[in-house]
């Protein structure tokens, strides 16, 4: 039976995390390692290149808006101009790089 809210396994130092794709507020990269900022403050060091956690979001809501940041397109509370950033709920702005604002704008008017 499919869940309405399925959960993913996040590899961390100390073993599985497992959390619900809605949970996630964004993903940042460090290196061979992607942190994962989530909707009740935690955060935690996935042993994975932020590509890897992006196709095991692959088809959800999730946008790579800069080579370094991966974001839940339903915790985007604004975009601002100048410099080209998003404010997410936690209101943590991040970066929109120039190559991926014109998609960004296109899916999140698509929501």
């Amino acid at each position: 039976m499919e869940t309405k809210y399925p959960k993913i396994a996040l590899q961390g130092i100390n073993g599985l995390m497992f959390v619900r794709k809605q949970e996630i507020l964004y993903a940042i990269a460090d290196g061979n390692y992607t942190y994962v900022h989530l909707t009740d403050n935690r955060t935690t060091k996935v042993l994975r290149k932020l590509k890897e956690v992006e196709q095991l979001l692959f088809g959800e809501n999730f946008l790579r808006i800069h080579r370094s940041h991966l974001i839940n397109l339903e915790h985007v509370i604004s975009f601002q101009n100048e410099p080209d950033v998003v404010v997410m709920s936690n209101e943590k702005s991040l970066e929109v790089s120039r190559s991926r604002k014109a998609y960004f704008i296109e899916k999140f008017t698509r929501i």
